[in-house]
């Protein structure tokens, strides 16, 4: 027989833990750290179809969004921000460049979609410089 006492699980072991950015500058010029938690349940399907966008976009996956995707995406409002959640309005009020914080929010909508791997190549893919090269002039790879 079991006890009438029973112990209870400790999930948060095993919960999905928030994505820590490196330090970003900001306005006042102090390199601040940003924690992004992860997605809601809301917001799981918002971040597929922008993953989709993403790739497709990128010519990772042929094209057109699939029309059910596109209904996803057209239901983001201008003032939602899936990928970054309140992270985003704290990026925007300490005063991040627009491009860091579309950055952050592209790794992030990957991060979350695909996993780290996945988000990490694409980053230097899209904005890193090739490792070793570090000391040679060169332009980062394009945004589109």
């Amino acid at each position: 027989m079991t006890s009438a006492t029973a112990t209870a699980t400790d999930f948060a072991d095993w919960a999905i833990p928030a994505l820590t950015l490196p330090p970003l500058p900001t306005r006042d010029g102090e390199p601040r750290v940003f924690v992004i938690q992860p997605p809601s349940v809301g917001d799981v399907s918002k971040l597929l179809a922008c993953a989709v966008r993403g790739e497709v976009k990128l010519g990772i996956v042929k094209g057109p969004i699939p029309a059910g995707v596109q209904e996803i995406l057209d239901s983001i409002s201008p003032d939602e921000h899936p990928a970054l959640g309140s992270t985003y309005q704290e990026m925007v009020d300490a005063g991040v460049h627009p491009d860091t914080i579309g950055r952050a929010a592209y790794y992030s909508v990957f991060y979350w979609t695909r996993g780290r791997d996945w988000a990490d190549g694409l980053a230097v893919l899209l904005w890193g410089r090739e490792q070793g090269n570090e000391g040679e002039a060169g332009e980062t790879a394009p945004k589109d």
